[in-house]
């Protein structure tokens, strides 16, 4: 109505006219972009320049996707994860693909792949550990129960969000990441990636820093490890935080050496400094960790 067109959040200027728009509607995979381009170039009378800025826009904005590229684990992924695959490339090619040096669209599918390919490992029990696994499923997470199989784990505790239920679980060579919520209150973290970052034993031992008589606390919570129960909502909304952080992992940004912590009546995960403890010794091995925010 006011002449300007937009391609999701992107608003194109010069705007294209109306045959343009309908030029850009028929796109049907049957050309790559640079055929595609030249010859719309020549059908409108247009300078290819313009045309391929159009088109340009049309990825970044996840309006067109690469159909010369399609992710190969669509053979196999169910029909939920089919229905979804094109608004997934979209965000993908939005959020994901660095468009400076060249369009390199193949990328989105091969992120699409790697989310696909990439099988997690709950352990734990409870209303928290059934939200991050149902909510996941939904949201195209593969899980497995075999840990052998896995290539992250997240552990599940129960008793308190301050609290690591699992024994020996700040051994796990796998990366990793804690989950807990206990009435009104959550926390994530940290995200561990083994030699390279702080771990479960850095944040108990920065805990008892903080608060001397922690250890006699935390041997008490332990003990009510099956009473513990949340909030419904904040669960699931801290499942879906914890989703959203592996899901960074998995395309290649580890947020490390930090906490999320919530409280109700209205929960933001903020993001604070969980660097490694000097009296842990996870790093001996290790390179020099960095926070990546």
């Amino acid at each position: 109505a006011h002449g300007v067109i937009e391609l999701g959040d992107y608003t194109l200027s010069p705007s294209p006219g109306f045959e343009t728009v309908q030029w850009f509607i028929a796109l049907d995979g049957s050309m790559c972009a640079d055929q595609a381009s030249r010859l719309g170039a020549q059908q409108l009378n247009l300078p290819l320049a313009l045309i391929r800025n159009l088109v340009d826009h049309g990825f970044r904005s996840g309006a067109l996707i690469d159909a010369h590229h399609p992710p190969s684990s669509l053979r196999w992924v169910n029909n939920r994860g089919r229905e979804r695959m094109h608004t997934d490339l979209a965000c993908v090619q939005k959020h994901n693909i660095d468009y400076s040096n060249a369009l390199g669209l193949s990328d989105a599918a091969e992120i699409i792949d790697h989310r696909n390919n990439t099988l997690i490992d709950v352990v734990g029990q409870g209303p928290l550990a059934r939200a991050v696994y149902r909510i996941g499923l939904d949201s195209g997470f593969q899980f497995t129960q075999q840990r052998s199989l896995a290539s992250f784990v997240i552990f599940v505790s129960n008793s308190h969000p301050h609290t690591f239920d699992h024994e020996n679980s700040h051994l796990c060579n796998l990366p990793h990441l804690h989950v807990a919520t206990r009435m009104d209150n959550a926390t994530i973290g940290p995200l561990v990636i083994p030699d390279s970052s702080s771990c479960f034993r850095c944040a108990h031992l920065h805990r008892c820093d903080t608060s001397p008589d922690w250890m006699q606390v935390d041997l008490q919570w332990r003990r009510q490890t099956n009473s513990g129960q949340s909030d419904a909502i904040l669960t699931h909304y801290t499942a879906l935080h914890a989703l959203l952080i592996i899901r960074h992992w998995i395309d290649g940004t580890a947020l490390t050496n930090t906490l999320w912590s919530v409280k109700l009546p209205w929960p933001r995960f903020d993001p604070q400094n969980a660097p490694p403890h000097p009296l842990c010794g996870c790093q001996l091995h290790g390179s020099t960790p960095t926070a990546t925010t």
